[in-house]
This record gives structure tokens, C-alpha cells and sequence, in this order.
């Protein structure tokens, strides 16, 4: 499987399809090598509808250039497993599935992080 099939079934999801609507309505250029759901994401980040703190950003960031098989292990996907992050499924506009997008990505973060949240931050 390539990295383009891989990326393919991904942005074939229900998550990430939800995405595409969201960035197309947005009127956002809707990019075929990366996830759909992290375009979505930073679109929002970018235009200063949601806010999230500097890691998160870093990493959604990342995410661009990460190879497919890395985006799926940081997803925690295990073969013909969803992405289904808490909460997009009840988003109304790009603002509150941008939340829940970067909510996931924060959690996933603590899971292979262990350093990233310590009783202190």
C-alpha cells in the first residue's frame, strides 16, 4: 500500500469527509496529501476561530510532513479502524469540529508523550 492509498482511506473516513464539507463551505482550498480533518483544523487555528496551546499547534503542524504510517500510529489506529475523535460528530460549523479535532490531538499527545502534562503544567 503507498503512502497516497494510505492517505486515501484516511481522508475516506466519515471524520475526514465531514472535514472537506466544513473547508469547502469555508471556501478553503481542499489539499488531497494530508488529512482532511487536520486541514480543517488549522484553517480554524488560522483564522482565529479556536485557540489551542503552542504544542498542539506544533504538533498538528508536524502532522503535514509526518509519513501516513506515523499519522496513523499517532492516531492510534489499528488496520480498518475509524478516527473517530470525541464530539465532531455534534459540531455545527468548522469552529467547534476544529475544537474536538485539537482536543484528540491534545489527548493523543498525553498518550505518547508522557512528559507532555506533568501535575505542575
Amino acid at each position: 500500500m503507498t503512502d497516497d492509498d494510505v492517505i486515501n482511506d484516511l481522508n475516506a473516513m466519515p471524520v475526514n469527509i465531514r472535514a472537506r464539507e466544513f473547508l469547502e463551505g469555508s471556501g478553503k482550498e481542499v489539499r488531497d496529501d494530508s488529512l482532511y480533518c487536520a486541514q480543517a483544523a488549522l484553517f480554524a487555528l488560522e483564522c482565529g476561530l479556536v485557540e489551542a496551546e503552542s504544542d498542539v499547534v506544533e504538533t498538528l503542524n508536524a502532522m503535514f510532513s509526518w509519513r501516513p504510517q506515523r499519522i496513523v500510529n499517532f492516531l492510534m489506529l489499528m488496520y480498518i479502524e475509524e478516527y473517530d475523535p470525541p464530539r465532531w460528530k455534534d459540531a455545527s460549523g468548522i469552529k467547534e469540529f476544529a475544537e474536538a479535532i485539537l482536543d484528540d490531538i491534545e489527548e493523543k499527545m498525553v498518550t505518547h508523550f508522557p512528559y507532555y502534562r506533568t501535575p505542575e503544567s
